[in-house]
């Protein structure tokens, strides 16, 4: 009990015994009035309780704890009997032109047309052909003799190294001149790995 509560108690016991001396003396007899002492000590023991209340530390309730539920990965293993799976990430890759993709234009061929060679004269034509495709031209790709006078020339030539879009190729291809006199055109065409044929083009020669 702290000592503000048996202050407050000592004086409670104190107004009860000088509230009994009083009235021993006022008649003259001693008097013990029953229901008095009886409402004094009821007062002293709810004064008691009081007090010895407020002298107790209050308890504060202490919450519970919650268990959490903790996530566990599971990390799957290889075995015999269940192979770990491997995701494999490619990236780009070149593309090798098809038919479709590939597209060409003329760009001028030496000599020029209507040259003139006399009979069974030897000469070389170079053709520059330019790539407007989206394809890369590889050396599976050929010229391959179409119509007209062939005039003794290879009827199948590759090209001769790898041809970028937006790229120009040079192909050489050797001639004779016929013995026969007059214009003589030989007509070739351009053709993929695949022998699909994309492009036509010719050279035109005078023999006298």
């Amino acid at each position: 009990m702290n000592k503000k509560a048996k202050r407050k108690l000592t004086l409670l016991t104190v107004f009860i015994l000088v509230s009994i001396i009083l009235t021993a003396c006022s008649t003259g007899e001693p008097t013990i009035d029953i229901e008095a002492q009886k409402t004094g000590f009821a007062q002293t023991a709810q004064a008691q309780a009081t007090m010895t209340a407020e002298a107790i530390p209050t308890l504060t309730p202490t919450p519970e704890l919650t268990a959490t539920p903790t996530a566990t990965a599971t990390v799957a293993e290889s075995t015999e009997e269940t192979p770990a799976v491997t995701e494999t990430v490619t990236g780009p890759t070149a593309t090798v032109g098809t038919g479709g993709n590939d597209s060409a234009a003329w760009r001028a061929n030496d000599p020029p047309d209507n040259t003139v060679f006399s009979p069974g004269e030897k000469f070389t034509v170079t053709w520059t052909i330019e790539n407007t495709g989206s394809s890369t031209w590889n050396t599976s790709y050929y010229i391959n003799f179409s119509s007209g006078d062939q005039m003794d020339a290879e009827e199948k030539i590759n090209l001769p190294y790898a041809v970028p879009p937006g790229t120009n190729v040079q192909i050489a291809v050797n001639f004779v001149a016929p013995d026969s006199k007059g214009t003589k055109q030989s007509n070739w065409v351009l053709k993929n790995a695949n022998d699909e044929t994309f492009y036509t083009f010719f050279i035109v020669v005078e023999v006298e």
